[in-house]
């Protein structure tokens, strides 16, 4: 599959959340959904990375306003299609590092498997800072390797390689990150009352984290 630019992502769109089920497993995939479902907020929200739209529909239809974003218009679409009986969501083409919405007016931004596969993690993090309100919340869902056995990782592997094809170890903004190393690279950008906690599936894990942007500070 080698580097997953905004061309690669695309060629997966058709059959993504087919092919993401069948590598995360149901069971996780359901229970993301759930802690997205019970954790984001009322209000205005911005998903980064939004990818088909798989993960929005969990929580989009009890916020006042979401925008799901992707920097492939071929998710877009599909994004369209999974969000169209949610009037108060809409998809749109962005790049995460650099979106063009207006500063400190989201009162949360979600990101699912989004922060282990950008080249530059730190600079969407600034971003997900600006667009935030003051004492704004950040909830980020990662997939990791954190908990698996061997037996475990190599059918991963295995999953990915028939689903997607070959993916170099280190291709270009790949990274693994677990719940404490997803729990510092937040802390560095300058979040706050940082929390974590591990998802556990029977074929993978997710590692999901929230914080909250400084109360008496404008967004960065």
């Amino acid at each position: 599959m080698g580097e997953m630019t905004k061309d690669a992502w695309s060629r997966l769109a058709a059959a993504y959340d087919t092919d993401h089920t069948f590598i995360a497993g149901a069971d996780l995939v359901d229970a993301v959904r759930e802690h997205l479902a019970a954790t984001v907020p009322r209000g205005r929200v911005v998903e980064l990375g939004c990818g088909t739209g798989l993960y929005t529909t969990a929580y989009a239809g009890h916020c006042e306003q979401v925008l799901a974003l992707d920097l492939s218009s071929d998710m877009v679409e599909m994004a369209h299609c999974t969000l169209s009986a949610i009037p108060q969501a809409e998809a749109r083409v962005a790049d995460a590092t650099a979106t063009g919405l207006p500063s400190g007016e989201a009162d949360a931004v979600v990101a699912v498997n989004l922060l282990h596969v950008v080249p530059d993690a730190k600079a969407v993090l600034t971003e997900v800072r600006r667009l935030l309100r003051p004492n704004g919340v950040l909830i980020a869902v990662d997939a990791t390797g954190q908990g698996l056995s061997a037996r475990q990782m190599i059918a991963a592997g295995w999953r990915i390689i028939r689903r997607w094809g070959p993916v170099p170890p280190r291709a270009k903004g790949q990274r693994d990150l677990d719940q404490p190393g997803l729990e510092a690279l937040v802390l560095q950008e300058g979040f706050e009352s940082v929390t974590g906690h591990l998802l556990t599936g029977r074929r993978m894990n997710a590692a999901c984290v929230q914080a909250l942007t400084p109360a008496l500070a404008a967004a960065a």
